[in-house]
């Protein structure tokens, strides 16, 4: 079966007007599926609307699916913090991990509170499929490592990452997406490294078995590369797009301003893209 052509998205961290324009725009781009690379949750005020949002994308079933062919969600460390428990995260991380477990079931029928923790406490933090590997942070540790620009500076990691993608050979998955770190790149096993700054594509992502691509999407919901507009990829098994958009973040900034229970801090750092 032919590689869709798909929307990956990452680290939407309940920002609801960020996520609205994304899948608008990636829509209008004549995208066949979403596939969510994690962390829908935790920072943002509205991740139940995220929530409900990314559940509906990935179901062909659903209103929000309608035309679409089924997608998939990952486990980020949000989830996971959410599930188990976010005692490493920093103070903002964490406070906003106890509001949101709240946020959840506020003013919502207890049956679909319940369809919100099934959804989430059945997530998998990598996942494989013919053509693609996706993994939240990395191959060889899904939920919490980050690959950051300066990791392409450091053979040994680069090289232990793609060791770990050979695992998946027999697939066909010599391109691994991930989120996690909030900055695009892409990080080529020959060395090559590459950072879009702006809308760009589609050009070959040319991975194979002898030069396998780790792709980072970035981050709809809290970019952290300087630029405060979202990011996402496009890629149809051969061509990556690399898309940013500016969204209204100061609405974001209400959203959040409008919760007592989370810091200013997480509003102050969209308008600054970090």
């Amino acid at each position: 079966m032919p590689y869709p052509k798909t929307a990956l998205i990452s680290d939407l961290h309940g920002n609801w007007p960020a996520l609205q324009v994304a899948v608008q725009d990636a829509r209008q781009r004549g995208v066949e599926r979403f596939v969510c690379l994690g962390d829908v949750v935790g920072y943002g005020a509205r991740p139940r609307e995220c929530l409900e949002l990314v559940m509906g994308l990935i179901d062909p079933t659903s209103p929000e699916g309608a035309g679409l062919q089924p997608g998939r969600c990952l486990m980020g460390n949000h989830e996971f913090a959410l599930l188990n428990s976010a005692e490493d995260f920093n103070p903002n991380a964490r406070a906003a991990i106890e509001w949101t477990r709240g946020a959840l079931g506020k003013d919502v029928d207890a049956a679909r509170v319940d369809e919100y923790w099934e959804f989430l406490a059945r997530l998998s933090p990598l996942e494989v499929e013919p053509g693609a590997l996706y993994a939240h942070g990395s191959p060889r540790d899904p939920v919490r490592e980050y690959m950051l620009p300066r990791d392409s500076r450091d053979p040994v990691k680069m090289k232990a990452v793609f060791a770990r993608m050979r695992a998946f050979d027999a697939q066909g998955a010599y391109a691994c997406f991930v989120g996690h770190s909030h900055v695009p790149a892409i990080f080529y096993e020959d060395g090559r490294f590459y950072r879009p700054k702006d809308t760009e594509g589609p050009y070959a992502l040319a991975a194979t078995a002898e030069n396998r691509a780790l792709v980072n999407v970035g981050s709809v919901g809290q970019p952290r590369d300087g630029d405060p507009r979202l990011s996402y990829a496009i890629y149809d098994g051969a061509n990556i797009t690399f898309v940013r958009l500016a969204y209204d973040v100061a609405q974001a900034q209400a959203d959040i301003r409008s919760v007592a229970d989370l810091p200013a801090y997480l509003a102050e750092r969209l308008e600054k893209g970090q």
